[in-house]
C-alpha cells in the first residue's frame, strides 16, 4: 500500500468506515479514562464547576457512549441540568432520555452550547494532526506511514504554516536527524471553533480541555505518537485496529481560545483542579449507593462503598497517572 502523510492515515483509521471510534464497543474496551475510573466523583466535580460559573447545561463532546452523561444525570442535585453528547456514533442505547445527543459535532444545535459548561475530555489528544520529522540535512519533513503495516518514510519539507507554527510552539533549533514535532494546528481549529459557538449563543459558558499534554518548554524530541488496545500500549500502526493518539499541547490551544473568544484562561493539572472542586477520599455527604439507603454505620455494604470509592478517587488525583493530565478551562464573558 502507498504510503500517505500520518494526519490522512490518522483520521481514516479513528474516524472512517470501519474505525477505531466507528465501530465496536467504544473505547471503554480499550483504555481507561477518568469517566470510566471514577463516574462519580468527576460528575459531582463537573457539577460544582457548572455551579460555579452559572451553567445551566453540559455538554460533552467527544461524549463516547455517553458515561459521564449517565454519572450526571444520576445525581438528584444535578435533576434540573440539561445535558447534551455528541460523538461520531448514533445514540447510546443507555443514555438516559433526558440527555440529548447528535451524531457530528456539526449536527451540534446551538441552544446545546447556551450557558453550557462545554467539556471535552480525551478529545483533543484524538483529533489527527501533522507528523513532521528532521531530515539527515536539517530539513523538516512531514512523516509518511503506510496504513497497513505503520511502516514510515519521509515525504515533502513541511508547509509555511507548519513551520511557523512550530517556531512559535514547537521550536527546532539544533534539533537532531529524527526529531519530531506534532503539529496542533487541527486541534486548535477544533477547539477554537467551540469557542466560537459557545460565545455566539446566549448565556455564559466555560470549555474544559481535560488530557494528556505538555507545554512549550518541555516538548519530547521524538513527538508522543502511540497506539492502544485492549488497554495496552501497541505500536501506532493506522488499520483500524488501535487508537492512535498524540499529546496535546495546551498552551497552544489555550492561545487559539483566546482569538476565538476566551476571556479568561486557566491551565492547571487534573489533581490541582478536582482537590479545588472538592473532590476527597472519604465519601462524607456522598449519596447512599442503591441498595445501601437501609445500611447503618458501620455496614458491610457501606464499608465496601467506602473502599470502592477511595480506590476511585485515588486513581483520579494520582499526579503519576490521570491526576497529571492537564486542565485547560476558558469562558467567555
Amino acid at each position: 500500500m502507498t504510503a500517505i502523510a500520518w494526519e490522512q492515515a490518522w483520521a481514516a483509521a479513528l474516524y472512517g468506515p470501519g474505525g477505531f471510534f466507528t465501530g465496536g464497543g467504544g473505547p471503554a474496551d480499550h483504555f481507561r479514562t477518568a469517566v470510566h475510573a471514577a463516574p462519580q466523583p468527576l460528575a459531582r466535580a463537573l457539577l460544582r464547576l457548572a455551579r460555579d460559573h452559572g451553567c445551566s447545561r453540559v455538554l460533552d463532546v467527544g461524549a463516547g457512549r455517553g458515561e459521564l452523561l449517565t454519572a450526571l444525570a444520576a445525581l438528584p442535585e444535578a435533576a434540573d441540568l440539561m445535558l447534551h453528547g455528541v460523538d461520531v456514533v448514533a445514540r447510546p442505547p443507555s443514555l438516559p432520555p433526558r440527555a440529548g445527543w447528535s451524531a457530528h459535532l456539526d449536527a451540534v444545535p446551538p441552544e446545546a452550547f447556551a450557558g453550557a459548561l462545554v467539556v471535552a475530555w480525551e478529545l483533543l489528544d484524538d483529533v489527527p494532526c501533522p507528523v513532521l520529522e528532521v531530515d539527515d540535512d536539517g530539513v523538516l519533513r512531514t512523516v509518511l506511514v503506510d496504513p497497513a503495516t505503520g511502516r514510515e518514510s519521509l515525504g515533502d519539507p513541511a508547509s509555511a504554516q507548519e513551520h511557523a507554527w512550530c517556531e512559535r510552539w514547537w521550536p527546532l533549533d539544533g534539533a537532531e536527524p529524527g526529531d519530531r514535532a506534532e503539529v496542533g494546528l487541527p486541534r486548535e481549529a477544533l477547539w477554537a471553533g467551540l469557542v466560537s459557538r459557545a460565545a455566539a449563543a446566549s448565556g455564559r459558558a466555560v470549555l474544559l480541555a481535560v488530557d494528556y499534554h505538555h507545554t512549550r518548554d518541555e516538548r519530547p524530541p521524538i513527538g508522543t505518537l502511540t497506539g492502544f488496545r485492549g488497554g495496552r500500549a501497541v505500536p501506532p500502526v493506522p488499520d483500524g485496529s488501535c487508537d492512535v493518539t498524540a499529546h496535546v499541547a495546551l498552551d497552544a490551544v489555550a492561545a487559539a481560545g483566546e482569538r476565538a473568544g476566551a476571556a479568561t484562561t486557566r491551565l492547571t493539572d487534573q489533581r490541582t483542579a478536582l482537590l479545588e472542586l472538592g473532590v476527597r477520599g472519604d465519601v462524607a455527604g456522598q449519596d447512599a449507593a442503591p441498595g445501601d439507603a437501609a445500611a447503618g454505620p458501620g455496614s458491610g455494604g457501606q464499608l465496601l462503598r467506602a473502599l470502592a470509592h477511595r480506590s476511585a478517587v485515588a486513581e483520579l488525583l494520582d499526579p503519576g497517572a490521570l491526576g497529571g493530565f492537564g486542565w485547560l478551562s476558558q469562558s467567555l464573558p
